[in-house]
C-alpha cells in the first residue's frame, strides 16, 4: 500500500465542521474538567472496592451445612490396559485408551489365569475436563468391597445383584470444556468402546451376555455420555443408565468456542425431541431416532453444591431437558447418609457419596436381564429411594386410597388397650405411667383420625420403624395406617387373603376392633443428627433420626393410625425416643413474609412459632428464591434440658436440600440456595422455586417460643457472583472499552483529532453522562427480564439460534423461560447489580489503561538510561518484503494447520510491541490530555498571517504533532481492545497445544477459517507500516462506523457472557470496515503515513 502525499489542508484547518458546529466550541463542550477526574477516580475506586469485596468473600469459608465433611478413602487399585481395542476398532486408538479397573484382593486379575473372563456388569467411567481415567478408583473399589465383603446385605437388597466390571477411558486429560470438536471425538470413541466392551462378554456362557453398559460421567464426561446417544455410530440399546457427577447439563460452562455451544444445542435438541412427544416433530427423522434411543434411558445428575468452585451448581439442573419419570437432579447435601457439599474433584472420591453410589449401582443391576439392569420404572424407584431426601415418600401411599383396594394386614385389637388413648393427639416415649401389654402382646397406641377437620400426622424417632411382619427385636416398633372393618363386611373380610393377620385379643376379650392396614414404615425418611452420619462398616446412614409425615389428603381415606410400641420399656434415662402428633394442617403449615424480595432486602421478614406447636412444621418463604443472594437466618430459641433432641431445620428448594442441625440456643444461620439462576431455564410460577423450611423440635418437652428473622447476608452474596458471572469479566468491561472507542471516532470524524483513551474516559465521566449511565444500568435488569418487550426485541438482534422453549414446555408441562440477556436477572429488586457492573467495568478499564501506561513509563525510563537503544533505533526495523512473507506464511499455516486463535495471539503481540516502540520513539504519553490542550495554540498559529518561513514550519510541526498523537492514541486503544479479546481465544489455543504434545492433530475445521483472522492481520500490518486509519468523512462512513462500533458494544453488554466466541467475529468485522476505510483513503489520496512526517521530529522536538 503506497501512501499518498499528505495534504497540508485538513478539516482542522477550517473553523467549522461539516455539520455547521464550530470546532473550537465542540472542544470546549467536551473538555474534561476537574469534576471529570474526580468522577473517573471515584467510579474506579467504587469498582475496585467491589472487586476486592467479591474476592475477599470468595475466599471466606462456608459454615453450617456448606462445610465440607468428606471422609478419606483407601483402596488397592490396578488398571489393565485393553490393548485389543486398537485401530481396527476405532480411529482414535492412537490418541485415547481404554482400561479395566481391578480391585486387588477382590477382583480377578487379567493374566492370573488362562481362563480369565469377565462375568460382571459393565460400567464405563468417563472423566471430565482435563480428568484422569484413574478417578474411577474410589467408586469402583467401594463397589467391589460391598459386593464381595458385604454380600449378605447386597443380596438382601437385590437378589439379582452382580459384580461390576469398571472400564475407564483415558483421554490424556483432554480439555472438553473448551472445545466442541474434542467432545465429539470422545463421544465417537466411547461408542466404539461400548461396542467392544459388550463383545468381550460373548464368550461368557455362565451368565447372560449384557447388551448395555452403565455410564458414569464426571463433569464434562456427563455431557460426552449424552452426546454418545445422538451420534450415528451409537449402538442401539447399548446405554440405558447414565449417572453424572457435577455435570453442566443446562448450560455450557464456557462460551469461548462456537463448536462447543453448537454441540450442546444439537444434543439438547436431540434429547428434548426424544422426551417431548411434540406433535410438530413426530414425523421428523431425528425425533423418531431420539424417541427410540431414549425411551428406556434414565439420567441422574448429582451436584456437589456450593463447594464446587469450578462449575455453577445451577448448570447441573435437568429442567426442560429430562422428564421426572426419566431422571432428576439432586445435591449431595440432601442425599441420605451424605449430607455434605463436595467440591468438583472430591465428588469422585468422597467416601459418603461413593458408598451410596456403589449401593445404588448394585441395586439397579438385574443379572438375569439382557440389559443387566432393571426396567426404567424400577430403576427410577431405586434412584429416588437412595438419592432423594424422601420428604414425598408418602405419595406412594396414594395407591392404597382406593376403597376397593385390599390392604395387606389385618389387626384385631382388644379395646381395653386403647381406652386411654383413642382420642389423644400426642404420643411420646419414654412416658410416665405407660400402660403395659396384656397376654404378652406388644403395647399398641392408636390415633383416631378426626373426620371434621384436616389433620396432618407427624412422627420422629431415634428408633427405626420396622415392618410389622418382620419385627424380630423387642426394641423395634411399627407404624400402620388403617381402615375400620365394618360389621356388615366383616364376614366378607374373613374370606380375604391378608398377607398376615395380627390378633391381639384373648379368650376374655369382650370388645375389639378389626382394622385392615398398611405398614407405612417403608415410607419414613432419615434426618441427620450430625453431618457425618455414615459409618464405614455400614451401608445405611447411622446416628440419625427417622421421620414420617402424612398429610390430610391421604389421612382422609383412613380411620386411624396405629403405633406398635417396642416391647422393651423406654426409661427416662434412655437416649431413644418416639414422638408423634396429629395436628390440624393449618398449624403445621406457616408462611414467613410475602413474595416481595424488596421488602426482604430492605426490612427483612420474621415469624414467631408458638410454644404449643406440631413437632414438624413446614414454613414457606415466598420471597426467598434468588440464588444471587445469601440469606441470614437468626433463630432465637432457648432449648429446654428435657428436650429429647436439639431442633433441626431442613431447607429445600428445587432439587437441593440442606440440613441446619444442633440449633440449641440463639443461632445465626447462613442460607445459600439453588433457586432461580442466571442463564438457565426456569419454570414460570413454579411452586418449588422458593425456599421451604421444615422445623423439627420436641414441642412436648418445651414451652419456648421460636422466633425466626430472615435478612440478606450481603458479604456472602458477593461470593455467589463469582461463579455465576465469571465469564462476564470480558464482555462487560469490553462494552465500556468500545463505548470509549466509539466516542473517540466521533471526535475523530468531527475534528480529525483522535483523543487518547484516558482523555475520552474522562469525557465519559462527565456527571451528566455518568448519571445517565447509572440510571440506564439500574433499569437494565427490569428491561432484560424474560417477559419484557425490550428483551424480546433485542433477541432479534442476536444472530445465535435460541433453544427450543416449546420442547422444554412439553417436557415440563408448564411454561418455561430462558433468559441469556445482560445479567439474566428476573428480580427487579436486584437492580443495583447492574450498577455494580458499570462501576466494575470502569474500574477494570481504568486499571488496564494505567497498567499499560506504567509499562510504557518504565520502558521510557530504561530508554533514557540507554538500555533500550537497539529497540528504539527504528520503529519499523523489518523491511516490508520480510513482513509480507511473514504474513503470507502465517495465513498459509492457519489455512492448513494452525488455529486462527494462534494467529490472533501473534497479532496481539505484534500490536503490543509496535505500540510500545511507537511510544518509545515519541515519548509523550498523552495519558489524559492530547489535542484539546494545544488546540487553541494550533488554531492561533494557523490563523495568523504566514509572512515568513518559520510560521509555516510551525503549522507543519503542529500538524505532525497531531498526526503522531492520533496514530499513538489509536494504536493504544486498539491494543486495549485486543487485550480484552485474548481470554476468548486462548482456551482453544490451549487445546491445540495439548494435542500437539500428544502428537495428535485434532480437526479444527471451524478454526481454520482464514476469514476469521485475515482482516485483523491486515489491519495490524497496516498500522505496523505506519498507516493511520483514515478519518471517516462521508456521511455514510461516519454513520456506519458508529453503527458497527455501537453494535459491538451492545452485543458485549447484552449477549457477551453467553456468546463470548462471537465477540471475536464482531472484532473481525470492525477490522474489515477499517480496511475498507484504508482502501477509500488510498483511492482519494487522503491516506497518511507516520513515516512521511517524522522527518520533522528533530525540529518539533516531540517528546
Amino acid at each position: 500500500m503506497t501512501p499518498a502525499k499528505p495534504s497540508m489542508s485538513t478539516d482542522t484547518d477550517n473553523s467549522t465542521n461539516s455539520d455547521g458546529t464550530d470546532t473550537k466550541d465542540f472542544f470546549n463542550d467536551i473538555l474534561p474538567s476537574t469534576t471529570n477526574y474526580l468522577i473517573l477516580i471515584g467510579s474506579s475506586i467504587v469498582g475496585f472496592v467491589l472487586l476486592i469485596a467479591i474476592t475477599l468473600s470468595f475466599f471466606k469459608p462456608f459454615d453450617g451445612p456448606d462445610v465440607p465433611n468428606c471422609k478419606g478413602v483407601y483402596m488397592s487399585p490396578a488398571y489393565a490396559k485393553v490393548h485389543a481395542f486398537d485401530s481396527t476398532h476405532t480411529r482414535f486408538a492412537s490418541k485415547y485408551s481404554l482400561y479395566l479397573y481391578r480391585e486387588q484382593g477382590k477382583d480377578s486379575m487379567p493374566g492370573e489365569s488362562s481362563e480369565f473372563y469377565l462375568s460382571g456388569t459393565p460400567v464405563l467411567f468417563i472423566p471430565g475436563n482435563a480428568g484422569s481415567y484413574k478417578q474411577v478408583r474410589s467408586i469402583a473399589a467401594e463397589t467391589a468391597t460391598q459386593f464381595f465383603d458385604k454380600s449378605s446385605y447386597v443380596t438382601s437388597q437385590n437378589s439379582n445383584a452382580n459384580n461390576v466390571d469398571f472400564f475407564t477411558a483415558d483421554f490424556n486429560e483432554d480439555f472438553t470444556a473448551f472445545h466442541g470438536r474434542t467432545m465429539l471425538d470422545q463421544s465417537e470413541y466411547l461408542n466404539d468402546a461400548v461396542k467392544f466392551i459388550l463383545s468381550l462378554y460373548d464368550s461368557n456362557s455362565s451368565n447372560t451376555s449384557p447388551t448395555s453398559v452403565i455410564l458414569l460421567g464426571h463433569s464434562m464426561g456427563g455431557i460426552v455420555a449424552r452426546v454418545m446417544l445422538s451420534l450415528p455410530n451409537y449402538l442401539e440399546g447399548s446405554v440405558n443408565t447414565i449417572i453424572t457427577l457435577s455435570t453442566p447439563h443446562n448450560a455450557a460452562p464456557t462460551t469461548f468456542d462456537g463448536d462447543l455451544l453448537n454441540v450442546y444445542k444439537l444434543t439438547d435438541d436431540f434429547w428434548r425431541n426424544g422426551f417431548s412427544h411434540d406433535v410438530s416433530t413426530l414425523s421428523t427423522k431425528m425425533a423418531t431416532i431420539a424417541r427410540r434411543r431414549l425411551e428406556n434411558v434414565s439420567l441422574i445428575s448429582i451436584t456437589g453444591g456450593v463447594l464446587d468452585t469450578t462449575l455453577p451448581t445451577d448448570y447441573t439442573s435437568l429442567t426442560g431437558l429430562v422428564p421426572s419419570n426419566h431422571g432428576f437432579s439432586v445435591s449431595t447435601t440432601g442425599i441420605p447418609g451424605v449430607w455434605t457439599p463436595i467440591d468438583h474433584l472430591a465428588i469422585v472420591w468422597c467416601d459418603q457419596l461413593r458408598k451410596v453410589l456403589a449401593k445404588t449401582i448394585l441395586q439397579i443391576i438385574d443379572v438375569n436381564s439382557p440389559s443387566q439392569t432393571y426396567p426404567l420404572e424400577k430403576r427410577m424407584e431405586i434412584f429416588k429411594s437412595n438419592l432423594l431426601p424422601g420428604f414425598d415418600k408418602f405419595l406412594d401411599i396414594m395407591k392404597y386410597t382406593n376403597i376397593q383396594h385390599n390392604l395387606p394386614f389385618k389387626l384385631k385389637i382388644d379395646l381395653k388397650q386403647l381406652k386411654d388413648s383413642i382420642n389423644e393427639r400426642f404420643f411420646q416415649l419414654p412416658r410416665k405411667n405407660a400402660k403395659r401389654d396384656i397376654a404378652g402382646f406388644p403395647p399398641i397406641h392408636l390415633f383416631n383420625i378426626p373426620r371434621k377437620e384436616s389433620s396432618k400426622f407427624n412422627f420422629i424417632s431415634s428408633i427405626k420403624p420396622t415392618m410389622i411382619d418382620k419385627i424380630t427385636s423387642s426394641v423395634e416398633l411399627s407404624l400402620l395406617l388403617c381402615r375400620s372393618i365394618l360389621s356388615d363386611v366383616g364376614k366378607a373380610s374373613a374370606k380375604r387373603n391378608f398377607r398376615k393377620v395380627f390378633d391381639y385379643t384373648t379368650d376374655i376379650t369382650q370388645q375389639y376392633a378389626e382394622l385392615e392396614c398398611i405398614d407405612v414404615s417403608e415410607y419414613i425418611y432419615v434426618v441427620p443428627k450430625s453431618y457425618s452420619s455414615n459409618n464405614e462398616h455400614s451401608n445405611e446412614p447411622t446416628d440419625v433420626y427417622y421421620s414420617l409425615e402424612i398429610p390430610s389428603n391421604i389421612l382422609s381415606y383412613f380411620s386411624s393410625i396405629v403405633i406398635v410400641e417396642p416391647k422393651t420399656i423406654l426409661t427416662e434415662s434412655s437416649e431413644n425416643f418416639v414422638l408423634a402428633d396429629l395436628h390440624s394442617e393449618s398449624s403445621s403449615a406457616l408462611t414467613l413474609g410475602d413474595s416481595s424480595l424488596w421488602k426482604l432486602i430492605t426490612r427483612g421478614n420474621d415469624l414467631t412459632i408458638p410454644a404449643h406447636r406440631p413437632i414438624i412444621i413446614d414454613i414457606n418463604v415466598p420471597s426467598m428464591k434468588s440464588s444471587l443472594l445469601a440469606y441470614r437466618l437468626d433463630v432465637r430459641y432457648a432449648k429446654s434440658s428435657n428436650e429429647k433432641f436439639s431442633p433441626l431445620i431442613s431447607q429445600t428448594i428445587k432439587g437441593e436440600t440442606k440440613w441446619h442441625i444442633n440449633i440449641d440456643d440463639d443461632k445465626i444461620i447462613t442460607s445459600i440456595i439453588n433457586g432461580d439462576s442466571p442463564y438457565t431455564p426456569f419454570i414460570v410460577d413454579d411452586p418449588e422455586s422458593h425456599t421451604r423450611f421444615k422445623v423439627f423440635s420436641d414441642s412436648f418437652s418445651s414451652d419456648q417460643l421460636m422466633d425466626i428473622y430472615i435478612t440478606v447476608d450481603w458479604f456472602q452474596s458477593l461470593k455467589l457472583l463469582v461463579l455465576k458471572y465469571r465469564l462476564s469479566v470480558v464482555g462487560f468491561p469490553l462494552f465500556f472499552t468500545l463505548l470509549v472507542i466509539t466516542l473517540q471516532f466521533r471526535y475523530y470524524s468531527k475534528t480529525n483529532l483522535y483523543p487518547s483513551f484516558g482523555e475520552t474516559m474522562l469525557s465519559v465521566c462527565d456527571y451528566r453522562v455518568v448519571t445517565g449511565l447509572v440510571i440506564f444500568f439500574s433499569f437494565l435488569s427490569k428491561l432484560t427480564s424474560s417477559n419484557s418487550l425490550f428483551n424480546k426485541f433485542i433477541e432479534f438482534m442476536d444472530p445465535v439460534e435460541r433453544n427450543e422453549l416449546h420442547l422444554m414446555e412439553k417436557i415440563e408441562n408448564a411454561e418455561v423461560r430462558l433468559n441469556v440477556s445482560f445479567m439474566s436477572i428476573e428480580e427487579p429488586s436486584l437492580w443495583f447489580y447492574g450498577v455494580f457492573v458499570l462501576f466494575i467495568s470502569i474500574g477494570l478499564n481504568f486499571l488496564l489503561y494505567n497498567l499499560i501506561l506504567l509499562v510504557i513509563k518504565c520502558l521510557i525510563y530504561l530508554s533514557e538510561l540507554g538500555l533500550l537503544q537497539g529497540i528504539t533505533s527504528n520503529i519499523h526495523s523489518f523491511p516490508n518484503q520480510r513482513k509480507t512473507i511473514g504474513i503470507i506464511t502465517l495465513l498459509f499455516l492457519v489455512l492448513l494447520y494452525l488455529p486462527y486463535q494462534f494467529a490472533f495471539v501473534v497479532c496481539v503481540l505484534t500490536q503490543l510491541f509496535s505500540t510500545l516502540k511507537l511510544f518509545l520513539s515519541n515519548t509523550k504519553l498523552n495519558s489524559y490530555h492530547t489535542s484539546y490542550k494545544n488546540f487553541d495554540d494550533y488554531k492561533g498559529k494557523k490563523d495568523s498571517v504566514l509572512d515568513n518561513e518559520s510560521n509555516e514550519k510551525a503549522v507543519v510541526s503542529n500538524k505532525a504533532l497531531y498526526f503522531v498523537d492520533n496514530f499513538k492514541n489509536f494504536n493504544l486503544s486498539l491494543l486495549i481492545l485486543m487485550l480484552w479479546l485474548v481470554p476468548i481465544n486462548v482456551p482453544v489455543l490451549v487445546v491445540w497445544l495439548h494435542d500437539i504434545s500428544l502428537k495428535w492433530r485434532t480437526p479444527f475445521s471451524s478454526h481454520h477459517n482464514i476469514l476469521a483472522i485475515l482482516p485483523i492481520i491486515f489491519l495490524v500490518q497496516a498500522l505496523n507500516q505506519g498507516f493511520m486509519v483514515p478519518r471517516p468523512t462521508k456521511r455514510f462512513n461516519v454513520f456506519f462506523t458508529k453503527v458497527i462500533l455501537f453494535y459491538f458494544a451492545f452485543y458485549c453488554l447484552f449477549f457477551g457472557t453467553r456468546h463470548l466466541y462471537l465477540l471475536h467475529s464482531l472484532f473481525d468485522a470492525i477490522c474489515t470496515w477499517f480496511l475498507i476505510l484504508y482502501i477509500q483513503g488510498w483511492g482519494n489520496g487522503s491516506l497518511e503515513n507516520i513515516r512521511t512526517i517524522t522527518i520533522i521530529k528533530n525540529e518539533t522536538k516531540i517528546h
